[in-house]
């Protein structure tokens, strides 16, 4: 829909549902998904860093909840149970980083 150096915006399907997100780029660093519309309101980042040993890691933290639905309603604890589960986001999670190490390991990153 829009790109520019430092974010794109894109619209998806995700999980069956249409969403519009802002996505903005801290290249070798960090991505940041702003749902701007869709069934969730939030963020999610995505962020590189070595640890002590000087492997390469993923970290992910989100702050979300479901548009217009009671906080730590059922809907959003149905949302939950779905984000911890194997096929959720962590799943999404470790395909990321496993991409990201063959990238890197190729020297591609």
């Amino acid at each position: 829909m829009e790109e520019s150096n430092t974010h794109f915006v894109r619209e998806a399907t995700i999980a069956g549902a249409d969403l519009r997100e802002i996505i903005t780029l801290e290249p070798q660093n960090k991505v940041t998904f702003f749902q701007a519309t869709g069934p969730r309101e939030g963020a999610i980042i995505n962020e590189l860093f070595e640890d002590d040993s000087g492997a390469l890691q993923l970290r992910f933290y989100c702050y979300i909840g479901l548009r217009d639905k009671e906080p730590n309603g059922p809907e959003e604890r149905a949302e939950q149970a779905q984000f911890d589960s194997d096929k959720g986001y962590k799943a999404a999670l470790l395909s990321t980083l496993k991409r990201t190490r063959e990238m890197l390991a190729e020297g591609k990153l």
